[in-house]
């Protein structure tokens, strides 16, 4: 969540450079982004999420000043933190944050603004602010999408394909099992390599990019359940063992 602010300025300075400043080439395209980012993307969580993603804010410091930024803070405040008493507490420990002061000032803390992801970043540092370090850790661990569970939906349809649609149901739920954890454990541990924001390094189990899912042919079977011994067979059994 806390990168989504940052992608459309990036986006927007790309397009700005590529007309060369000139304003009447590229006000048409700004028009229509700006009408889809008003419609689906502008809401208070995304700029909460800006505001609380340490390798942002300390670059930043206008964004403290951001009338706008501040004001959906405040409102994912009063929606997420339901009591007074701790929304008061919640915003009283924003200045520890800004000011990057106790835990938030630490050599450590400062080294891993940019390598650490936010919501890790906060788990680790953010125990000087505990009413704010519970309300970021809530609004940066949000994904974005439901491209997760249509991903999901993904495997369990190219598993059960014609060839093998004969699977007991178990079988199939432990075979997808499988198949997405490994995915999730790659990318977790690529987690401080990858950027979110870069298209150079986005990850290769977007399918809907390439139109198809990792380890799947052009024809759309998995190459992977192709290969003599069914490797995915084989490391549920190990699994199960």
């Amino acid at each position: 969540m806390g990168y989504i602010y940052e992608a459309m300025n990036r986006a927007k300075d790309a397009i700005v450079r590529s007309f060369n400043g000139n304003e009447e080439k590229y006000k048409e395209i700004f028009n229509i982004i700006d009408k889809r980012w008003e419609i689906q993307l502008h809401r208070p969580l995304h700029a909460a999420g800006y505001f609380l993603n340490p390798e942002f804010f300390y670059d930043k410091p206008e964004i403290e000043y951001d009338a706008e930024i501040m004001s959906d803070l405040y409102k994912c405040i009063l929606r997420l933190t339901r009591d007074p008493a701790k929304q008061e507490k919640v915003v009283a420990e924003v200045s520890l944050f800004t000011n990057a002061q106790g835990l938030f000032g630490n050599e450590l803390a400062v080294r891993t603004r940019k390598t650490r992801a936010p919501a890790e970043w906060w788990a680790a540092y953010g125990a000087s602010a505990p009413n704010l370090q519970k309300f970021a850790m809530k609004v940066l661990n949000l994904t974005c999408s439901a491209s997760g569970c249509e991903r999901n939906w993904s495997i369990f349809e190219n598993i059960h394909s014609k060839r093998r649609n004969r699977l007991d149901h178990q079988r199939l739920n432990d075979l997808v099992y499988i198949k997405y954890n490994r995915a999730l454990k790659r990318r977790y541990n690529e987690r401080n390599t990858i950027d979110p924001i870069s298209l150079k390094d986005i990850d290769d189990s977007n399918e809907w990019l390439i139109g198809r899912m990792e380890d799947e042919d052009s024809h759309g079977e998995l190459l992977e359940l192709r290969r003599p011994g069914l490797i995915l067979e084989l490391e549920l059994e190990q699994a199960q063992a």
